[in-house]
């Protein structure tokens, strides 16, 4: 009401003669397939960035690839001690630029130094090591600030997991937060954790897949919430997947269901930023998944399973898309 108010004195001091002036409609991002990974058979969920490089791991064979968007032909630059098919989820960066990933069916999670990626030696049973163990489910992860623990969602499990820095079996900081979606005809109702960020103040993030609902946690000293609350629920996130922090607060969402990205202010203002389908004359967004940020493009792995937005999906394959934000 008093936003109301306000408005209509606003109105009423204007000269006669004047009408308001309408604010411009938002610019729209530029919406592009920054390039293709693997072959028809390929598939992935993970992406991360370190020195403005990008980082994807391909299920069908477990091959790592880093792409550099000003010349994004893929380069193999190392391999996964993963049989064929295996799905590889999450993928983060620390500060040094060494890769984590994210193993769900073993609920594992592997670590690739930096040194080591695109070495003519690189062996997977050597230099991808074991770093976390215990993680059943493991999807999405992200290092929190000064880079004290690793966090990863638990996907279907509904548990939220972390582990120091130096590895070994994590711990369950929670679990049982967020409820499976009574929609049946949403295939990925299941996943109950799955995308995660943290803002500025450390409050965690994560998405529940089935429901739209974006929950906040606040983690006391013990490592487990001291509070958990609903940011949002809404149904253009359903397929909630792939979440981040922008500088001021925002969370940004992919809803893989929708073929969607989308921006959630702190309030719960839900914006959609860019969409498509595979007949709208653009047919970027391909059930995208997890994303990553280089400058103002927004670089999304693109999942690619045909249902929900992504039905009749002409293409086959794995894709990064790129949305240049204006």
């Amino acid at each position: 009401m008093r936003t109301i108010v306000a408005l209509s004195l606003l109105v009423l001091t204007l000269p006669a003669c004047e009408k308001p002036k309408a604010a411009p409609p938002p610019q729209a991002p530029e919406l592009s397939i920054l390039t293709s990974i693997g072959d028809s058979a390929s598939t992935i969920e993970g992406i991360a960035q370190f020195a403005g490089q990008l980082y994807v791991c391909d299920w069908k064979d477990g091959t790592i690839y880093r792409v550099d968007p000003a010349n994004p032909v893929p380069t193999a630059v190392g391999t996964l001690p993963t049989k064929p098919g295996t799905a590889v989820l999450g993928i983060t960066a620390d500060a040094d630029g060494n890769l984590y990933f994210a193993v769900p069916d073993p609920g594992v999670v592997y670590r690739v130094a930096a040194s080591r990626l695109g070495a003519g030696d690189f062996d997977a049973g050597k230099d991808a090591t074991l770093f976390a163990t215990g993680a059943t489910g493991a999807n999405a992860l992200v290092i929190d600030a000064p880079g004290g623990h690793l966090w990863i969602t638990g996907g279907p499990t509904g548990n939220l997991y972390s582990v120091g820095m130096e590895g070994g079996a994590v711990s369950t900081a929670a679990t049982g937060y967020t409820g499976v979606s009574a929609d049946t005809t949403v295939p990925v109702r299941g996943y109950l954790v799955n995308g995660i960020a943290i803002n500025s103040q450390g409050v965690i993030h994560t998405a529940n897949t089935g429901t739209g609902e974006i929950s906040m946690l606040v983690i006391g000293a013990d490592m487990t919430p001291q509070t958990i609350a609903t940011l949002v629920k809404d149904d253009r996130l359903i397929g909630a997947d792939g979440l981040s922090a922008d500088s001021e607060d925002n969370i940004w969402v992919t809803a893989n269901f929708g073929n969607t990205l989308a921006r959630v202010s702190p309030r719960g203002e839900v914006a959609i930023m860019a969409t498509s389908t595979p007949m709208d004359g653009t047919n970027v967004l391909r059930f995208p998944a997890e994303f990553t940020v280089v400058g103002n493009t927004i670089y999304l792995a693109n999942l690619n399973f045909p249902i929900g937005a992504n039905t009749g999906q002409p293409v086959m394959g794995a894709s990064v898309a790129a949305v240049t934000l204006p």
